[in-house]
């Protein structure tokens, strides 16, 4: 299950950061930061919205493992750190 996550989990951080590098190739961080801003908040809310479709959809496809509660956890935290790291990317544009 994990595997599965991180696999579907790193085409969507590439796509969004890929998406948001493009979205900001015309921002200046010295006179539109708000934009800037406020464009690292859409795409990281979009990234957090897809994160969690996919765990969901894992825990869907093997709802009868023993370990679902768990894993339920484990993808919460998966999915905190993608946003840290794409927060952590982005803020070194």
């Amino acid at each position: 299950m994990q595997v599965e996550f991180h696999n579907r989990a790193n085409a969507v951080f590439f796509s969004i950061h890929r998406a948001f590098e493009q979205s900001v190739s015309s921002v200046s961080r010295r006179n539109e930061e708000y934009k800037f801003q406020q464009l690292k908040k859409q795409h990281a809310e979009a990234m957090e919205r897809e994160l969690q479709k996919i765990a969901k959809e894992i825990l869907a496809k093997f709802k009868n493992e023993k370990q679902l509660d768990e894993m339920e956890q484990i993808f919460s935290r998966f999915i905190k750190d993608y946003l840290h790291r794409f927060v952590q990317k982005v803020n070194d544009l």
